[in-house]
C-alpha cells in the first residue's frame, strides 16, 4: 500500500473517530447534563430539583434546559420556589480544556417565581439563598462526592460573562392571603463579569456563582415584596370573611372581595 494511500486512510479513521465522538456528545448530552443537575443542584439548594430535558449543539457550545424546577425547601407549601420553561446557556468551547470554563451567555426568560412567607419569619427563597452560601462557604467538601470538581480534586471555576433573568413573573404567598397569592413587579436582572473579580482573575466556584445571583435576585424580590401591606390585606380578609357569615354566596362573595381588596391595596 503506498504512503498516500495510509495517509488518506488514516485521516480517513480520525475523521470516523471525531465524528463518532460528535454524535455520541450530542445523542447523549441530554442525559448526562439531565443527571448532573439532578444530582448536584440539590446540594447546593438542600430542595427538590429537576428539569425535562437538554437540546444541545455541542459544537456551538450552546445548551438550552427545558423545564427546570427548583421545589421548597421543607415546611413551605406552594408548589414550587422556581420554575422556568426554558434556561439557555452559550459556552465558549476553547475554556472547556483550561482550568477556568467561560460562560459567555445565561438567559433565564420568563421564569415563575413563587415568594412564600414563612409563618415563623423568613421566606422560601431567603431559605434556599442560605443553602447556596452555606455550600459556596463549605468548600471543596460540601456536600457529597465534592461537587463541581475537576480531575485531581480541584473545583470546576467559571467565569460568565453575562447573565439574565427576564420578565420574572414573581407571585407572593403567605398564609393570610388563604392559598391566594398577589403579584409583585420585579425588573429584569443583568449581572455581568461574575468571575472576572476574582483574584488573579481565575474565576470563581459554581457555589460561588450561584450564590451571587441568589443574592441579587432574592434582593429584588425582598425589595419590590416590601411595596405588598400583607397586614392589610389581612384585615381584608377577615372583614369580608365576618361580613358573610350565613349569605348562601357568601365563599364567592368573599373570593371576589378579597381579589379586588388586594387590587385596591396594590394601586391596580
Amino acid at each position: 500500500m503506498s504512503l498516500k494511500k495510509i495517509l488518506g486512510f488514516g485521516v480517513f479513521l480520525i475523521v470516523l473517530v471525531a465524528g463518532g465522538i460528535i454524535i455520541y456528545l450530542s445523542m447523549n448530552y441530554s442525559s448526562i447534563v439531565k443527571a448532573g443537575v439532578e444530582t448536584y443542584g440539590p446540594q447546593f439548594t438542600q430542595t427538590a430539583v429537576s428539569l425535562d430535558g437538554v437540546n444541545a449543539s455541542p459544537l456551538a457550545g450552546e445548551v438550552a434546559i427545558a423545564e427546570f424546577l427548583v421545589g421548597n425547601p421543607k415546611g413551605y407549601k406552594t408548589s414550587h420556589a422556581f420554575k422556568v420553561r426554558e434556561v439557555k446557556i452559550a459556552v465558549d468551547l476553547g475554556s472547556l480544556t483550561g482550568k477556568v470554563i467561560r460562560i459567555k451567555e445565561i438567559v433565564i426568560d420568563q421564569p415563575d417565581i413563587i415568594y412564600e412567607l414563612g409563618e415563623s419569619g423568613g421566606s422560601n427563597l431567603q431559605t434556599i439563598q442560605q443553602n447556596v452560601s452555606k455550600a459556596a462557604g463549605a468548600g471543596p467538601e460540601a456536600g457529597s462526592g465534592g461537587q463541581g470538581q475537576q480531575a485531581g480534586g480541584e473545583q470546576t471555576k467559571v467565569i460568565i460573562d453575562n447573565l439574565y433573568i427576564r420578565k420574572p413573573n414573581v407571585a407572593l404567598s403567605a398564609s393570610v392571603l388563604g392559598g391566594k397569592t398577589v403579584d409583585v413587579p420585579v425588573p429584569d436582572i443583568h449581572l455581568k463579569d461574575i468571575g472576572k473579580d476574582a483574584k488573579g482573575g481565575g474565576g470563581t466556584t459554581i457555589a460561588d456563582a450561584s450564590a451571587k445571583v441568589m443574592d441579587e435576585l432574592v434582593g429584588k424580590i425582598t425589595n419590590a415584596a416590601k411595596s405588598v401591606n400583607v397586614d392589610a390585606i389581612k384585615k381584608q380578609v377577615e372583614g369580608l370573611t365576618k361580613g358573610t357569615e350565613g349569605i348562601g354566596k357568601g365563599v364567592g362573595d368573599a373570593t371576589k372581595g378579597v381579589t379586588e381588596g388586594m387590587k385596591g391595596i396594590l394601586g391596580k
